[in-house]
């Protein structure tokens, strides 16, 4: 697992902000945690948030194949942390190891069942209703629809469920799915 330094990633750098930190503790035995974490300023949360606009310009645009294998990565990764995940949830929450290794899974099942609905299509709703131009009072245009990504999406966190309702999980998980880049 990479080790965490308390600073947000924006793009492929690190946030270099020293303000508004704060400290993790363990609620089990108010142990302090590592490392101190700090906010990003307006500027970088800007910076995220133009990043987030140019990835939609090509994410968007990328076939359902190429999102679906996105998706199996994050799940391979994730899966891939292992122990020092379900250590850190576990110290970070509270929460039973085996909770958070059963949030893992889902998280995984989550990012996994929208590669599998992306690839095979039928979530963008696609219609076509032919033109009809001998209907009677007035012609009927060709009309054509489908669902489309709208844009950057930001998902709130929650802390109760540290993988699957959040980071990593249904929020993120069906942003990603539908050409939307996640901030």
């Amino acid at each position: 697992m990479q080790e965490l330094t308390g600073r947000s990633i924006i793009g492929f750098g690190r946030s270099e902000s020293n303000s508004g930190s704060l400290r993790g503790f363990n609620p089990t035995t108010g142990e302090e945690l590592d490392p101190i974490f700090y906010s990003a300023t307006v500027a970088e949360v800007d910076r995220a948030a133009q990043l987030a606009d140019q990835a939609f310009a090509t994410y968007s645009r990328k076939p359902g194949r190429e999102k679906a294998a996105f998706l199996r990565k994050i799940a391979e990764h994730i899966e891939s942390i292992g122990q020092p995940l379900v250590d850190r949830a576990t110290s970070e929450t509270g929460l039973p190891a085996g909770r958070i290794q059963a949030e893992t899974g889902r998280t995984c099942a989550q990012l996994r069942m929208f590669a599998d609905l992306i690839e095979e299509g039928s979530w963008v709703d696609a219609r076509i209703d032919k033109a009809q131009p001998d209907r009677k009072p007035l012609p009927k245009p060709d009309t054509r629809s489908m669902l489309r990504p709208i844009g950057p999406i930001v998902v709130f966190c929650a802390s109760n469920f540290p993988l699957a309702f959040s980071v990593a999980g249904g929020d993120t998980a069906s942003a990603f799915a539908s050409g939307n880049p996640s901030l």
